[in-house]
């Protein structure tokens, strides 16, 4: 204002000219009257200047008061220049506002004020503080100007350590609150301009600057017209909500006051001008300020979350009964009338309200004896009752949530994809004493009272994880049936398959289990109109009456049609249980080829979809998978061993792989083997099963079955005992002994002989005791599938592989007891004939043996990648022929006929001179006197029978068998 110092000096003269010496003086005297009565004089001077309009000499008082009273070194002229300055401001009280000149003074009185009230003194900020509540009080305008630096002011005069500064700030505060209210209500100043302020105090860890934020907060609450703070509201609620766990009574009382002075606001719907308010536009964001709850809810103290959820279940009941009442069909028909804008708002954050409800649903904190807010009520019960109003909101009307499907997804998915969902991320919390304003967030390195999130070490709630677990899998059932279309469900039900099936890792409660499987068991199948869309829509909308010319073709049984013609012994209804695609059953199998420790329970979960699906779904759906997974682990390896970039390394990493991949599929076939026989859920399927190729028909049943047996042996065929079992089961005797006869050593070890043993105790149970009665029949044609002679025959096959152990005994006896019996029923002409090409058996036979073929492969292609040898691509017939060269270098033979004739020498020389017996092919012998020797003791006999044998004339082989039956 003033062009140069001396100019300002002139006028700081004048002012010296126009008050007397007494006056300045007294204005710097100890005593507070005369410090008061010279105050006075200078307020008559400046008042007659404004009289004049002589504002240059008022600016230049105001000068001389700020320099050399409240910027003095003595004390006693810093409190007299603040009380001067305050009476300069009741002088100027009547000036003109709009002029520049007196808005220029009145600040310059409020800066010089502000100065004062920062003084080291505490005396000196005492009088200041008066001084401020005076020119508050007598220029409303200047405070509403210049509210931000009072505010900033007043925060740490509330603060102060001294007793009458804080007392003098209260009055000040209460002063400035009923000025920023006036004005607002006038329209003079905005309460959008506050906003900033309160959001960032409140977030401050000072207890003065909390309660003095919180003062203001409930004050504009209540005394503000059309509540203009509720728009806001979400910047500063999180903040708010932190005090409730304040360790100081004061805040926390007034943090739950405001809480519940503003939550009834929220709760209006119709005819509420604070939310729809065509002059203001003010209204209400509820999808921040329950984004604002969700967060709230992952604080530490249980006491916070349960009020943060008492407001989100008032809210959500408010707004979403009055948005879908319980007449649905009016409110259709007038939604988009009567729909208000905090219903629609309402609404909009129903996908961010879910995952607080899977929070909180699991919480199960049990409320303190000091908490005087809802004390009977606990988290979880508010959870539950926002849940179920949501539920039936969502029931009510699903298509109004159609746009929000996203959103629902989304917040599902970060429940089931993460370990432990949620709550994995909050630990559980403990208190701890004494408190410590200093004290971290998380409550680490100093030790401070309130509730903090604990470490590591700390068990995780399974309780909490179960519900909020369930929680989330109840939801996926209730968009999947109200809300997503049909257009959408396939896609719908692909979103979470794999995080379902794969929180499976985690091994989680049996509870979670089941439903999980349950949800997969309704989001999979297809829904009424969608049928076409499956790949099993040939079976869903087919009849019982099929014509015989739609059997397909066995050169494929793992194909889709054969899949939907195996399916079709199902009944209608039992039909409409079966899944649209087998995209569970592939999860499935993917899972557990990457977690082998999951293997041990894979019958507990096929059981359970048992239950849930028909087992001859299940086991088709299994079967394929299994063949589609082993199919493309063939295409990746022939990948690797064709490209030319493969070194050694990579093609013996692929080769260990791809025997790891079969050895997984072989016990997963063993898995499947042994819920068909044991589990009390498959007995339909067993009975359907049940020698279905022994007395096969020529109904087109009879055929069905067949397909679903040729569907399940060709994934039986990668587990060999599995394979007996369901062979004697289904009465494919003939497939069985012929498979047996065709057995790779490779294939024979220590594991085979257990499952063996395991097989041989099946059988002598109950389930089997039809077969037991079997070997007793006579056949019309011997040499069919379900004839007794290929039972015994294939049985004896087993009994041969068999090392002498107790299984070898028990079977053993069994053979023996049926024997004699057999042998004096009927005479056979020998049991070895060749199975018919083409015939049922041996499209069976082929695919067992090139099934262990390729186990055989891999076994062998295997151990040649783990010796020093360098990795074949391919193994042929000349390597095959090295390999047996070297090893008969390795034993020191010359060739292959030395080596022969050195087996043939040590055979001659282990039988000595006695007799030998002649090996008799397909008479049924006694067992037991096989092994004695009395069987020599007549050498007419065992002459005749080695000539028999040595002679090689076909005319004579009846003559000996006759005999020899005949003998016995």
């Amino acid at each position: 204002y003033y062009m140069n110092e001396e100019e300002r000096e002139s006028m700081r003269r004048s002012f010296q000219q126009s008050i007397s010496a007494a006056v300045l003086v007294s204005l710097a005297h100890k005593r507070y009257e005369r410090r008061r009565l010279a105050a006075m004089e200078i307020e008559k001077v400046v008042r007659s200047y404004v009289m004049t309009e002589d504002y240059p000499r008022v600016r230049a008082i105001l000068l001389l008061l700020s320099d050399d009273y409240v910027r003095s070194t003595n004390e006693d002229a810093r409190k007299g220049g603040a009380v001067a300055l305050a009476a300069c401001a009741i002088g100027l009280k009547k000036a003109n506002e709009g002029r520049r000149d007196v808005m220029e003074c009145r600040d310059l009185i409020l800066a010089s004020v502000v100065h004062a009230c920062q003084d080291h003194s505490q005396r000196v900020r005492y009088y200041a503080t008066e001084s401020l509540f005076n020119v508050t009080k007598v220029i409303p305008s200047l405070a509403v100007r210049h509210f931000f630096i009072l505010f900033e002011i007043l925060r740490s005069l509330y603060a102060d350590v001294d007793l009458d500064v804080r007392s003098g700030a209260e009055l000040l505060d209460k002063k400035l609150k009923e000025v920023i209210v006036g004005a607002i209500n006038s329209g003079s100043f905005s309460a959008d301009a506050c906003v900033p302020v309160f959001a960032r105090f409140v977030y401050m860890r000072n207890k003065a600057t909390k309660q003095l934020t919180l003062t203001w907060l409930q004050e504009f609450s209540e005394k503000l017209v059309g509540a203009p703070m509720l728009s806001f509201l979400h910047l500063f609620l999180g903040g708010v909500f932190a005090m409730i766990a304040d360790p100081n009574s004061t805040i926390r009382t007034l943090a739950l006051d405001f809480l519940q002075l503003v939550l009834p606001k929220l709760l209006l719907s119709k005819g509420n001008e604070d939310f729809e308010d065509a002059q203001h536009q003010q209204k209400v964001d509820f999808d921040k300020i329950l984004q604002s709850l969700v967060l709230t809810m992952e604080h530490p103290d249980p006491f916070v979350r349960k009020v943060a959820m008492y407001w989100m279940l008032r809210i959500v009941q408010a707004h979403m009964s009055s948005a879908f009442p319980a007449n649905n069909d009016k409110f259709l028909a007038k939604q988009g009338q009567d729909l208000t804008a905090a219903s629609t708002s309402v609404r909009n954050a129903l996908p961010h309200v879910l995952p607080g409800i899977l929070l909180s649903i699991g919480d199960t904190h049990q409320s303190r004896a000091k908490d005087v807010f809802l004390p009977d009520q606990t988290t979880h019960n508010l959870a539950e009752q926002a849940n179920t109003c949501l539920q039936d909101a969502v029931r009510r009307d699903g298509k109004a949530f159609i746009p929000h499907l996203g959103g629902f997804v989304v917040a599902l998915r970060e429940e089931l994809d993460s370990p432990g969902g949620l709550i994995a991320r909050n630990p559980p919390s403990v208190e701890r004493r004494p408190y410590r304003m200093d004290v971290k967030p998380d409550g680490s390195g100093i030790e401070s009272t309130g509730w903090f999130r604990a470490s590591d070490g700390v068990e995780e709630r399974d309780n909490a994880l179960i519900l909020s677990r369930l929680c989330a899998l109840q939801w996926v059932v209730v968009l999947y049936e109200h809300v997503v279309p049909n257009s959408l469900k396939a896609e719908y039900a692909s979103e979470f398959i794999d995080c379902i099936i794969y929180q499976l890792v985690d091994q989680p409660p049996g509870i979670i289990v089941v439903k999980s499987f349950e949800v997969l068991a309704k989001i999979t199948v297809a829904a009424q109109g969608q049928e076409h869309r499956s790949i099993f829509s040939a079976l869903l909308t087919s009849d019982d009456d099929t014509p015989e010319s739609s059997i397909p073709t066995m050169n494929n049984p793992m194909d889709d049609e054969c899949a939907n013609f195996a399916l079709g012994i199902l009944e209608p209804s039992r039909r409409r249980l079966v899944s649209r695609d087998r995209s569970v059953f592939a999860a499935l199998i993917d899972l557990h080829s990457k977690h082998e420790k999951l293997l041990m329970d894979v019958s507990k979960v096929i059981e359970l979809m048992c239950t849930l699906q028909p087992p001859e779904f299940i086991f088709i759906a299994f079967a394929t998978e299994l063949e589609n997974f082993v199919t493309s682990k063939i295409q990746q390896r022939k990948k690797i061993l064709e490209s030319p970039e493969s070194d050694a390394s990579a093609i013996k990493e692929q080769l260990a792989a791809f025997s790891k991949d079969l050895a997984f599929v072989s016990n997963f076939a063993q898995q499947l083997g042994l819920v068909f026989f044991a589990a009390p859920e498959t007995e339909r399927l067993r009975k359907e099963m049940k020698d279905c190729i022994a007395f096969k028909g020529n109904t087109l049943q009879d055929e069905k079955r067949a397909c679903l047996f040729h569907i399940i042996l060709h994934t039986f065929s990668h587990s060999i005992v599995a394979t007996l079992s369901f062979c004697l089961w289904g009465g494919a005797f003939l497939t069985a002994s012929s498979f047996l006869q065709k057995i790779d050593p490779l294939d024979v070890s220590l594991m085979f002989y257990l499952e063996l043993d395991r097989l041989i105790d099946l059988i002598e149970r109950p389930i089997f005791r039809h077969l037991h009665l079997r070997l007793l029949e006579c056949d019309d044609d011997p040499y069919q599938e379900g004839s007794g002679a290929m039972l015994f025959r294939t049985l004896k096959s087993i009994l041969m592989v068999l090392p002498q152990s107790t299984s070898y005994m028990i079977l053993k006896e069994r053979l023996s007891s049926t024997a004699r019996f057999r042998q004096s029923a009927v005479a056979l002409h020998g049991l070895s004939k060749h199975v018919d090409k083409g015939s049922k058996t041996d499209i069976f036979v082929k695919r067992l043996v090139s099934t262990r073929k390729l186990h055989c492969d891999a076994k062998w292609r295997n151990i040649r990648a783990e010796s020093l040898e360098d990795p074949s691509r391919f193994i042929g017939e000349e390597q095959k022929v090295m390999a047996a060269q070297q090893r008969r270098e390795w034993l020191g033979y010359a060739d292959e006929e030395d080596e022969i004739a050195t087996k043939e020498k040590m055979k001659r020389e282990m039988l000595g001179n006695g007799p030998r017996k002649a090996e008799m092919v397909g008479v049924y012998e006694e067992l037991n006197e096989m092994e004695t020797p009395q069987l020599g003791s007549n050498k007419d006999d065992n002459n005749t029978c080695e000539t028999c044998v040595d002679s090689g004339d076909k005319d004579k082989k009846g003559q000996w068998r006759e005999y020899w039956a005949s003998h016995q």
